[in-house]
């Protein structure tokens, strides 16, 4: 009797949880060796190349191995001074005492596991009252007034005068970016592709067994069966996240009024770095990613130039910090001049690495009501809390329909600390652009001293280190020095109040139509209200030498720009009297995108496949309320991913079920 193709997915899954269950994947393990400090030697390291110093990294490790019986395969230099290798998959040894052994080897300064860095968040699973909400004012929840959200990072007050500049480099390292995305255009730099394994990279650029190149395009993370075969550490069968997209989109993106979605700093630049792919990465390659991203050197790779302010860790990996691997690359970067924003994990327990790590700022999750998010870890080095939602109030930001490749470019839902993180690295990035020289402690301090006080609900337990996995009133030893509070950060640097940087819905314009910006409410130095303002075009990019400039018609403090044919973008400069100014950077193009449908949001976790269209395109609402008048309606969120495919009877009735779900229970 042959099976039908649900009984044969059904065993198929099956074997699939057996041999994950009993395979072995194979332990990567980073041996760094001492080096010779005399200056002799330093000189002769400085000539050799990079294929040179793998030569010699890789006669070390062939000394090791016979030295110690054991055959370490070498799969490529780390650093200056170490080397990823990997043990035979069918050796039964004591990895510990192997460990010990190679450590007391008088060459050998330490040994530590190449660790699989792990994505921080959590899909809803259903956003039922979310999607009804046709004014889309749910979506904007984290942003609105704290009258009316306890819990928000009181953005949307501070963008009454005030979206942040383009200057401030912010780095996100992640699965990659989809660079055709319309809350990305305009927004992103050059980055890199730090992810060496092919089968995890997954792009098809593979050469000479190193997956990296200059490419951070994100081409799905999604995980098949045949692929959990390959490799058990895949861990399940999953959808592409487009994880990378949906946090640049959340830090720096360019605001969707009509779906009710926006960034924290409208003008940030995005360096993206992908240290991400399917199933997950290597500790290795995150801690490359880091030190370039602060514009250190990494051997074999172009140096990086934009060195970023900020770099944002959206992942992490259980158990302490490794000192030798991720510990060591963020005290290179924060002594570079970059602070490092981490979500502390989704485990509902201690604070994942690099989170713990000293000198990285590890962030928490807060749900809609101010609790300490169920999912969320805390712990000691946690430095503040921020919103991270929960399955009523999701997180809203650029996703794909793609179930593994992508299709569709869409907005849809997430939850967890993965988008805590980028809004205080959001935040940072806006203090910076205000204060362009100060250092990374006295962004940290004022990130801290400007948080709001945790809320404190009688109904709910105290955090504690035995309420681990639960909803709880957060205290200062365990969550921080308090709620993100953006406005308070903000303005409390702010010196004589804040030019403001054109109150415009984005910064996108279709070929040949015209955007209006609006200067109102600009003060000056003193902190008055300026009742004129110069305007200009600076750093006009054509496609054509010989296209014409835009055309600039300005009536007192609004201006109104038609993008001519070849103009492909410029920055838009805004001038006071005394000097002060602010810069918007314009693209020139078609920014339409595929918007989530309600019954797209409702099934696309439970549908097998890719997207074709399902549902009723949306249309444009108009401006979505950010001040907090009105308290906005209960919601949720969808998973993020597209649909497609065939819905089963099963998802049917998992999908009545959870109808009647408000809050993600884990």
């Amino acid at each position: 009797m042959f099976l039908t193709r649900n009984r044969l997915l059904f065993v198929s899954a099956l074997l699939c949880l057996f041999y994950a269950t009993t395979a072995k994947a194979s332990e990567r393990w980073v041996i760094q060796f001492k080096q010779n400090q005399s200056a002799q030697e330093n000189a002769r390291q400085s000539r050799l190349s990079v294929s040179q110093k793998q030569q010699e990294i890789g006669a070390l490790v062939a000394e090791l191995s016979k030295v110690h019986k054991r055959q370490f395969r070498m799969v490529r230099a780390f650093g200056n001074q170490g080397a990823i290798v990997v043990l035979p998959t069918e050796s039964n040894w004591n990895m510990e005492q192997v460990r010990q052994r190679l450590e007391s080897d008088p060459r050998v300064e330490s040994v530590a596991l190449d660790r699989r860095i792990r994505l921080r968040a959590q899909s809803p699973l259903i956003g039922l009252l979310n999607g009804l909400d046709p004014s889309r004012q749910s979506r904007s929840w984290f942003h609105q007034a704290v009258s009316s959200q306890p819990a928000s990072m009181n953005s949307a007050t501070l963008w009454a005068n005030f979206h942040g500049t383009a200057p401030t480099v912010v780095a996100v390292l992640d699965t990659g970016v989809l660079p055709s995305h319309p809350m990305l255009q305009g927004h992103l730099l050059s980055g890199y592709d730090f992810v060496a394994d092919p089968f995890i990279g997954a792009d098809g650029q593979a050469s000479s067994g190193s997956d990296r190149d200059a490419d951070p395009t994100d081409p799905g993370d999604g995980v098949t069966p045949a692929d959990l075969l390959f490799d058990p550490a895949c861990g399940a069968v999953s959808q592409s996240s487009w994880h990378g997209s949906f946090v640049s989109g959340l830090l720096a993106g360019n605001p969707v009024v009509s779906e009710g979605i926006f960034p924290v700093n409208w003008n940030a630049a995005v360096l993206p770095v992908r240290v991400l792919g399917k199933c997950g990465g290597f500790s290795t390659d995150l801690a490359d990613g880091i030190r370039w991203a602060a514009g250190l050197n990494v051997p074999g790779v172009p140096a990086n130039p934009f060195p970023a302010k900020v770099i944002n860790l959206s992942l992490g990996a259980e158990g302490e910090c490794v000192g030798a691997i991720e510990g060591a690359a963020v005290a290179a970067a924060r002594q570079a001049g970059a602070l490092v924003v981490v979500a502390s994990g989704n485990d509902g327990g201690s604070v994942d690495s690099p989170a713990n790590c000293p000198g990285a700022f590890g962030v928490g999750a807060l749900d809609q009501q101010g609790l300490k998010a169920n999912y969320s870890n805390y712990g000691p080095s946690i430095q503040l809390v921020a919103p991270g939602g929960d399955a009523a109030f999701p997180i809203w930001s650029a996703s794909n329909t793609g179930f593994s490749t992508p299709l569709s470019n869409t907005y849809n839902t997430k939850i967890g600390t993965s988008f805590s993180a980028p809004m205080v690295a959001g935040a940072a990035s806006l203090y910076w652009s205000v204060n362009p020289s100060a250092s990374v402690a006295t962004v940290e301090s004022a990130l801290k001293s400007s948080a709001r006080p945790f809320l404190s609900f009688s109904n709910r337990q105290i955090c504690s280190v035995n309420t681990p996995g639960v909803e709880c009133n957060c205290t200062t030893a365990l969550c921080g020095a308090g709620m993100l509070d953006v406005f308070r950060l903000v303005t409390g640097v702010a010196q004589g109040g804040l030019t403001n940087l054109f109150s415009n819905s984005g910064t996108v314009i279709a070929p040949g139509s015209s955007g209006v910006f609006s200067a109102e409410g600009s003060l000056d130095s003193t902190g008055q209200e300026v009742s004129a303002v110069s305007f200009d075009l600076i750093n006009i990019v054509k496609s054509d030498s010989s296209a014409p400039d835009p055309v600039l018609t300005s009536t007192g403090l609004t201006v109104e720009v038609a993008a001519t044919a070849g103009v492909l973008g410029f920055d838009l400069r805004a001038q006071v009297a005394n000097g002060r100014s602010a810069i918007a950077s314009i693209v020139v193009q078609n920014p339409g995108a595929t918007s989530p449908t309600l019954l797209a949001s409702l099934l696309s976790p439970l549908i097998n496949g890719a997207s074709s269209g399902i549902g009723l395109p949306s249309s444009p609402v108009g401006n979505v309320v950010l001040d907090g008048s009105d308290s906005p309606p209960a919601g949720g969120g969808s998973s993020s991913g597209g649909g497609g495919g065939a819905l089963q009877l099963f998802g049917l009735f998992a999908l009545l079920i959870l109808l009647g779900c408000f809050k993600r229970t884990k």
